[in-house]
Protein backbone atom coordinates (compact mmCIF):
# COMPACT_ATOMS: atom_id res chain seq x y z
CA UNK A 1 0.00 0.00 0.00
CA UNK A 2 1.45 3.01 -1.02
CA UNK A 3 2.71 5.48 2.17
CA UNK A 4 0.20 9.01 1.96
CA UNK A 5 2.39 12.07 1.73
CA UNK A 6 2.45 13.77 5.29
CA UNK A 7 3.02 17.36 3.24
CA UNK A 8 0.04 16.86 1.30
CA UNK A 9 -2.20 16.20 4.12
CA UNK A 10 -0.39 19.12 6.34
CA UNK A 11 -1.95 21.52 3.30
CA UNK A 12 -4.90 19.61 3.25
CA UNK A 13 -5.36 20.62 7.18
CA UNK A 14 -4.07 24.05 6.72
CA UNK A 15 -6.55 24.90 4.10
CA UNK A 16 -9.09 23.33 5.83
CA UNK A 17 -8.68 25.43 8.80
CA UNK A 18 -8.29 28.32 7.01
CA UNK A 19 -11.33 28.12 4.86
CA UNK A 20 -13.56 27.37 8.43
CA UNK A 21 -12.17 30.55 9.74
CA UNK A 22 -12.88 32.37 6.88
CA UNK A 23 -16.11 31.33 6.77
CA UNK A 24 -17.45 34.06 4.82
CA UNK A 25 -15.00 34.74 2.38
CA UNK A 26 -15.07 30.32 1.81
CA UNK A 27 -18.70 30.83 1.20
CA UNK A 28 -18.06 33.73 -1.34
CA UNK A 29 -15.88 31.71 -2.95
CA UNK A 30 -17.60 28.44 -3.50
CA UNK A 31 -20.98 30.70 -4.74
CA UNK A 32 -18.45 31.85 -7.61
CA UNK A 33 -16.94 28.57 -8.22
CA UNK A 34 -20.85 27.36 -8.57
CA UNK A 35 -22.37 30.64 -10.91
CA UNK A 36 -19.33 29.25 -13.18
CA UNK A 37 -19.44 25.84 -13.04
CA UNK A 38 -23.55 26.08 -13.57
CA UNK A 39 -23.90 25.97 -17.46
CA UNK A 40 -21.23 23.25 -17.22
CA UNK A 41 -23.43 21.41 -14.60
CA UNK A 42 -26.28 22.33 -16.62
CA UNK A 43 -25.27 21.30 -19.89
CA UNK A 44 -24.32 17.86 -18.30
CA UNK A 45 -27.56 17.24 -16.99
CA UNK A 46 -29.73 17.72 -20.41
CA UNK A 47 -26.79 15.95 -22.00
CA UNK A 48 -27.60 12.41 -19.58
CA UNK A 49 -31.40 13.01 -20.46
CA UNK A 50 -30.95 13.27 -24.18
CA UNK A 51 -28.70 10.41 -23.98
CA UNK A 52 -31.59 8.16 -22.55
CA UNK A 53 -33.71 8.91 -25.27
CA UNK A 54 -30.46 8.67 -27.76
CA UNK A 55 -28.83 5.41 -26.97
CA UNK A 56 -32.27 3.66 -27.71
CA UNK A 57 -32.25 4.97 -31.32
CA UNK A 58 -28.45 4.36 -31.74
CA UNK A 59 -29.84 0.90 -30.60
CA UNK A 60 -32.16 1.02 -33.60
CA UNK A 61 -29.55 2.10 -35.92
CA UNK A 62 -27.34 -0.53 -35.43
CA UNK A 63 -30.63 -3.40 -36.04
CA UNK A 64 -31.50 -1.14 -39.01
CA UNK A 65 -27.63 -0.70 -40.61
CA UNK A 66 -25.69 -3.10 -39.86
CA UNK A 67 -22.11 -3.11 -41.02
CA UNK A 68 -22.94 -0.08 -43.68
CA UNK A 69 -21.38 2.73 -45.07
CA UNK A 70 -23.86 5.00 -43.13
CA UNK A 71 -23.05 3.96 -39.31
CA UNK A 72 -20.42 6.58 -39.20
CA UNK A 73 -23.06 9.12 -39.31
CA UNK A 74 -24.80 6.96 -36.43
CA UNK A 75 -24.21 9.70 -33.71
CA UNK A 76 -25.23 12.76 -35.02
CA UNK A 77 -28.05 11.85 -36.75
CA UNK A 78 -29.32 10.67 -33.70
CA UNK A 79 -28.44 13.22 -31.66
CA UNK A 80 -30.56 15.29 -34.52
CA UNK A 81 -33.61 13.17 -33.71
CA UNK A 82 -33.15 13.03 -30.29
CA UNK A 83 -33.15 16.54 -29.83
CA UNK A 84 -36.01 17.02 -32.92
CA UNK A 85 -38.30 14.75 -30.64
CA UNK A 86 -37.71 16.52 -27.51
CA UNK A 87 -38.07 20.23 -28.76
CA UNK A 88 -41.46 18.99 -30.64
CA UNK A 89 -42.42 18.13 -28.05
CA UNK A 90 -42.17 21.11 -26.04
CA UNK A 91 -43.17 23.37 -28.43
CA UNK A 92 -46.47 20.97 -28.83
CA UNK A 93 -46.97 21.58 -24.90
CA UNK A 94 -46.33 25.18 -25.07
CA UNK A 95 -48.70 25.58 -27.90
CA UNK A 96 -51.20 23.74 -26.50
CA UNK A 97 -50.97 25.34 -23.05
CA UNK A 98 -50.50 28.63 -23.54
CA UNK A 99 -53.78 29.54 -25.72
CA UNK A 100 -55.91 27.61 -23.42
CA UNK A 101 -54.79 29.13 -20.30
CA UNK A 102 -54.82 32.79 -22.03
CA UNK A 103 -58.87 32.18 -22.72
CA UNK A 104 -59.16 30.51 -19.56
CA UNK A 105 -57.84 33.78 -17.82
CA UNK A 106 -60.35 36.43 -20.37
CA UNK A 107 -63.40 34.02 -19.32
CA UNK A 108 -62.44 34.12 -15.67
CA UNK A 109 -62.00 38.16 -16.42
CA UNK A 110 -65.50 38.66 -18.17
CA UNK A 111 -67.24 36.29 -15.47
CA UNK A 112 -65.66 37.88 -12.29
CA UNK A 113 -67.81 41.55 -12.25
CA UNK A 114 -71.06 39.10 -12.71
CA UNK A 115 -69.70 37.21 -9.63
CA UNK A 116 -68.56 39.88 -7.60
CA UNK A 117 -72.25 41.73 -8.06
CA UNK A 118 -73.55 37.99 -7.00
CA UNK A 119 -71.45 37.81 -4.16
CA UNK A 120 -72.52 42.14 -2.62
CA UNK A 121 -76.20 40.38 -3.29
CA UNK A 122 -75.41 37.28 -1.17
CA UNK A 123 -73.61 39.23 1.82
CA UNK A 124 -76.12 41.77 1.60
CA UNK A 125 -79.06 39.25 1.92
CA UNK A 126 -77.11 37.60 4.57
CA UNK A 127 -76.38 40.70 6.68
CA UNK A 128 -80.26 41.41 6.50
CA UNK A 129 -80.78 37.47 7.93
CA UNK A 130 -78.62 37.89 10.36
CA UNK A 131 -79.90 41.67 11.48
CA UNK A 132 -77.04 43.78 11.76
CA UNK A 133 -77.65 47.24 12.09
CA UNK A 134 -76.52 50.10 9.59
CA UNK A 135 -74.28 51.33 11.91
CA UNK A 136 -72.37 47.78 12.13
CA UNK A 137 -72.23 47.43 8.24
CA UNK A 138 -71.17 50.92 8.28
CA UNK A 139 -68.16 49.87 10.42
CA UNK A 140 -67.33 46.84 8.57
CA UNK A 141 -67.14 48.95 5.21
CA UNK A 142 -65.24 51.95 6.51
CA UNK A 143 -62.30 48.48 7.54
CA UNK A 144 -62.98 47.19 3.89
CA UNK A 145 -62.42 50.44 2.63
CA UNK A 146 -59.04 51.14 5.21
CA UNK A 147 -57.69 47.82 4.40
CA UNK A 148 -58.02 49.08 0.71
CA UNK A 149 -56.40 52.22 1.52
CA UNK A 150 -53.69 50.53 3.28
CA UNK A 151 -52.35 48.15 0.47
CA UNK A 152 -52.64 51.04 -1.98
CA UNK A 153 -50.34 53.49 -0.11
CA UNK A 154 -47.60 50.38 0.46
CA UNK A 155 -47.84 50.39 -3.56
CA UNK A 156 -47.63 53.60 -4.16
CA UNK A 157 -44.88 54.44 -1.20
CA UNK A 158 -42.73 51.43 -2.68
CA UNK A 159 -43.25 52.19 -6.34
CA UNK A 160 -39.53 52.16 -6.39
CA UNK A 161 -38.88 48.92 -4.67
CA UNK A 162 -41.23 46.81 -6.89
CA UNK A 163 -38.98 48.30 -9.73
CA UNK A 164 -36.16 47.29 -8.31
CA UNK A 165 -37.24 43.69 -7.98
CA UNK A 166 -38.99 43.85 -11.07
CA UNK A 167 -35.25 44.52 -12.43
CA UNK A 168 -33.21 42.30 -10.32
CA UNK A 169 -35.97 39.19 -11.52
CA UNK A 170 -35.21 39.92 -15.32
CA UNK A 171 -31.59 40.50 -14.72
CA UNK A 172 -31.76 36.88 -12.89
CA UNK A 173 -34.20 35.47 -15.91
CA UNK A 174 -31.55 36.53 -18.18
CA UNK A 175 -28.70 34.70 -16.30
CA UNK A 176 -30.78 31.80 -16.21
CA UNK A 177 -31.75 31.77 -20.10
CA UNK A 178 -27.92 32.24 -20.98
CA UNK A 179 -26.86 29.50 -18.47
CA UNK A 180 -29.31 27.42 -20.13
CA UNK A 181 -27.70 28.32 -23.91
CA UNK A 182 -24.02 27.41 -22.67
CA UNK A 183 -25.35 24.67 -21.14
CA UNK A 184 -27.43 23.42 -24.38
CA UNK A 185 -24.14 23.83 -26.41
CA UNK A 186 -21.82 22.09 -23.77
CA UNK A 187 -24.30 19.02 -24.20
CA UNK A 188 -24.01 18.72 -27.98
CA UNK A 189 -20.55 18.23 -27.50
CA UNK A 190 -20.33 15.78 -24.90
CA UNK A 191 -23.12 13.90 -26.74
CA UNK A 192 -21.19 13.70 -29.94
CA UNK A 193 -17.92 12.67 -28.38
CA UNK A 194 -19.17 10.88 -25.26
CA UNK A 195 -16.65 7.55 -26.25
CA UNK A 196 -13.73 9.62 -26.04
CA UNK A 197 -14.77 11.49 -23.01
CA UNK A 198 -15.81 8.60 -21.13
CA UNK A 199 -12.18 6.66 -22.13
CA UNK A 200 -9.96 9.59 -21.17
CA UNK A 201 -11.82 10.06 -17.81
CA UNK A 202 -11.14 6.18 -17.05
CA UNK A 203 -7.53 6.62 -18.03
CA UNK A 204 -7.72 9.62 -15.74
CA UNK A 205 -8.75 7.84 -12.51
CA UNK A 206 -6.61 4.49 -13.43
CA UNK A 207 -3.44 6.81 -13.27
CA UNK A 208 -4.17 9.04 -9.76
CA UNK A 209 -5.80 6.00 -8.13
CA UNK A 210 -5.00 2.27 -7.40
CA UNK A 211 -6.46 -0.24 -9.26
CA UNK A 212 -8.41 -1.32 -6.30
CA UNK A 213 -9.75 2.42 -6.12
CA UNK A 214 -10.55 3.23 -9.58
CA UNK A 215 -12.14 -0.32 -9.88
CA UNK A 216 -14.67 0.92 -7.08
CA UNK A 217 -14.67 4.57 -8.02
CA UNK A 218 -15.93 3.06 -12.12
CA UNK A 219 -18.63 0.72 -9.98
CA UNK A 220 -20.10 3.44 -7.93
CA UNK A 221 -20.45 5.48 -11.42
CA UNK A 222 -22.05 2.74 -13.10
CA UNK A 223 -24.49 2.19 -10.63
CA UNK A 224 -24.98 5.90 -10.05
CA UNK A 225 -25.62 5.74 -14.38
CA UNK A 226 -28.03 2.41 -13.95
CA UNK A 227 -30.10 4.42 -11.71
CA UNK A 228 -30.34 7.69 -12.86
CA UNK A 229 -31.12 6.47 -16.57
CA UNK A 230 -33.51 3.87 -15.04
CA UNK A 231 -35.25 6.42 -12.88
CA UNK A 232 -35.67 8.75 -16.02
CA UNK A 233 -37.08 6.17 -18.22
CA UNK A 234 -39.48 4.84 -15.43
CA UNK A 235 -40.39 8.58 -15.05
CA UNK A 236 -41.06 8.88 -18.42
CA UNK A 237 -43.00 6.28 -18.99
CA UNK A 238 -44.77 6.43 -15.78
CA UNK A 239 -45.63 10.19 -16.84
CA UNK A 240 -47.24 8.93 -21.02
CA UNK A 241 -48.93 6.01 -19.57
CA UNK A 242 -50.72 8.55 -16.69
CA UNK A 243 -51.48 11.59 -19.10
CA UNK A 244 -53.16 8.79 -21.87
CA UNK A 245 -55.13 7.37 -18.57
CA UNK A 246 -56.39 11.28 -17.86
CA UNK A 247 -57.19 12.18 -21.53
CA UNK A 248 -59.56 8.96 -21.99
CA UNK A 249 -61.23 9.46 -19.18
CA UNK A 250 -61.70 12.78 -19.10
CA UNK A 251 -62.82 12.23 -22.78
CA UNK A 252 -65.56 9.23 -21.58
CA UNK A 253 -67.09 11.58 -19.07
CA UNK A 254 -66.65 14.70 -21.30
CA UNK A 255 -64.95 16.84 -19.04
CA UNK A 256 -63.67 20.10 -20.95
CA UNK A 257 -60.16 20.85 -21.21
CA UNK A 258 -59.06 17.02 -21.77
CA UNK A 259 -55.74 17.64 -23.72
CA UNK A 260 -54.75 20.22 -22.24
CA UNK A 261 -55.29 19.26 -18.65
CA UNK A 262 -53.45 15.80 -19.83
CA UNK A 263 -50.39 17.20 -21.07
CA UNK A 264 -50.17 18.91 -17.68
CA UNK A 265 -50.41 16.09 -15.56
CA UNK A 266 -48.05 14.24 -17.88
CA UNK A 267 -45.44 16.76 -17.58
CA UNK A 268 -45.66 18.01 -13.97
CA UNK A 269 -46.00 14.09 -13.30
CA UNK A 270 -41.44 13.85 -13.50
CA UNK A 271 -41.39 16.64 -10.31
CA UNK A 272 -42.07 14.02 -7.62
CA UNK A 273 -44.90 14.77 -4.86
CA UNK A 274 -45.18 18.61 -5.65
CA UNK A 275 -45.77 18.14 -9.59
CA UNK A 276 -49.39 16.53 -9.19
CA UNK A 277 -50.75 19.01 -6.97
CA UNK A 278 -49.78 22.07 -8.87
CA UNK A 279 -51.47 19.61 -11.84
CA UNK A 280 -54.35 19.16 -9.80
CA UNK A 281 -54.60 22.97 -8.94
CA UNK A 282 -54.61 24.07 -12.50
CA UNK A 283 -56.88 21.30 -13.37
CA UNK A 284 -59.42 22.41 -11.01
CA UNK A 285 -59.08 25.96 -11.85
CA UNK A 286 -59.92 25.22 -15.41
CA UNK A 287 -62.71 23.02 -14.46
CA UNK A 288 -64.14 25.75 -12.24
CA UNK A 289 -64.58 28.00 -15.19
CA UNK A 290 -65.56 26.37 -17.72
CA UNK A 291 -67.66 23.94 -15.93
CA UNK A 292 -67.99 24.30 -12.16
CA UNK A 293 -70.59 21.69 -11.81
CA UNK A 294 -68.01 18.86 -12.46
CA UNK A 295 -65.45 19.97 -10.18
CA UNK A 296 -65.94 17.35 -7.76
CA UNK A 297 -66.73 14.41 -10.24
CA UNK A 298 -62.84 15.82 -11.62
CA UNK A 299 -61.56 15.80 -7.82
CA UNK A 300 -62.98 12.17 -7.52
CA UNK A 301 -61.17 11.11 -11.06
CA UNK A 302 -57.93 13.04 -9.71
CA UNK A 303 -57.75 10.97 -6.43
CA UNK A 304 -58.76 7.59 -8.24
CA UNK A 305 -55.94 7.63 -11.34
CA UNK A 306 -53.45 9.41 -8.33
CA UNK A 307 -54.04 6.11 -6.28
CA UNK A 308 -53.28 3.72 -9.65
CA UNK A 309 -50.06 5.78 -10.35
CA UNK A 310 -49.03 5.45 -6.99
CA UNK A 311 -49.98 1.56 -6.01
CA UNK A 312 -49.81 0.35 -9.49
CA UNK A 313 -47.23 2.47 -12.25
CA UNK A 314 -45.09 4.10 -10.01
CA UNK A 315 -43.74 0.66 -7.66
CA UNK A 316 -44.05 -1.52 -10.70
CA UNK A 317 -41.50 0.44 -13.95
CA UNK A 318 -39.86 3.19 -11.47
CA UNK A 319 -39.99 1.66 -8.29
CA UNK A 320 -37.06 -1.18 -9.86
CA UNK A 321 -35.02 1.09 -10.82
CA UNK A 322 -35.23 3.97 -7.69
CA UNK A 323 -35.74 0.97 -4.58
CA UNK A 324 -36.65 3.30 -2.21
CA UNK A 325 -39.92 3.62 0.18
CA UNK A 326 -42.50 6.41 0.50
CA UNK A 327 -40.47 7.75 3.20
CA UNK A 328 -36.92 7.94 1.48
CA UNK A 329 -38.64 9.71 -1.70
CA UNK A 330 -40.39 12.43 0.91
CA UNK A 331 -37.08 12.67 2.37
CA UNK A 332 -35.55 13.37 -0.82
CA UNK A 333 -37.72 15.83 -2.34
CA UNK A 334 -37.74 17.53 0.66
CA UNK A 335 -33.65 17.65 1.45
CA UNK A 336 -33.57 18.06 -2.34
CA UNK A 337 -36.39 21.23 -2.21
CA UNK A 338 -34.65 23.34 0.12
CA UNK A 339 -30.80 22.97 -1.35
CA UNK A 340 -32.09 23.41 -5.14
CA UNK A 341 -35.74 24.08 -5.59
CA UNK A 342 -37.36 21.58 -8.45
CA UNK A 343 -34.17 20.59 -10.10
CA UNK A 344 -32.84 19.60 -6.93
CA UNK A 345 -36.32 17.52 -5.68
CA UNK A 346 -35.72 15.61 -9.05
CA UNK A 347 -31.97 15.29 -8.88
CA UNK A 348 -32.23 14.17 -4.95
CA UNK A 349 -34.61 10.62 -5.36
CA UNK A 350 -31.79 8.62 -7.91
CA UNK A 351 -29.04 10.22 -6.00
CA UNK A 352 -30.37 8.94 -2.62
CA UNK A 353 -31.23 5.79 -4.69
CA UNK A 354 -27.75 5.24 -5.13
CA UNK A 355 -26.32 5.90 -1.77
CA UNK A 356 -29.17 3.66 -0.53
CA UNK A 357 -28.06 0.77 -3.05
CA UNK A 358 -23.73 1.50 -2.19
CA UNK A 359 -24.88 1.19 1.48
CA UNK A 360 -26.47 -1.85 0.94
CA UNK A 361 -23.73 -3.22 -0.59
CA UNK A 362 -21.30 -2.02 2.63
CA UNK A 363 -23.69 -3.72 4.74
CA UNK A 364 -23.74 -7.05 2.80
CA UNK A 365 -20.36 -7.14 2.28
CA UNK A 366 -19.67 -6.70 5.95
CA UNK A 367 -22.39 -9.21 7.17
CA UNK A 368 -20.59 -11.98 4.74
CA UNK A 369 -17.36 -11.42 6.29
CA UNK A 370 -18.97 -11.84 10.02
CA UNK A 371 -21.09 -14.95 8.38
CA UNK A 372 -24.20 -13.07 9.14
CA UNK A 373 -25.46 -13.28 5.84
CA UNK A 374 -29.00 -14.32 7.00
CA UNK A 375 -29.77 -11.23 9.30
Amino acid sequence: MKERNPYCLLAFAIVLIWALWNYNVSLKLLAGIYDVLLPFVIGGFMAFIVNVLMKKLEQYWRRIFKQSVVTRFERPVCLLLSLAIIIGFLAFFVLTIVPELHASMKMLVKMLPPALAKLNIYLQQKAQELSFSADELAVVQAQAKEVYQTMLNYLQNNKRLLLEQTFLATASLVEVLANCVIGFVVAIYCLLEKHRLVRNFKRVIFAFCSKERAAYILHVLQTAEQIFRGFVGGQLVVALLLGVMYFVSMKLCSFPYATVISLLVAVLSLIPILGTLISALIGCFLILVAAPEKIWYFIILYIVLQRIEADLLYPKIVGKAVGLSELWVLAAVTIGASLGGVAGMIVCVPLFSVLYALLAEKVKRLLAEKNLSNL
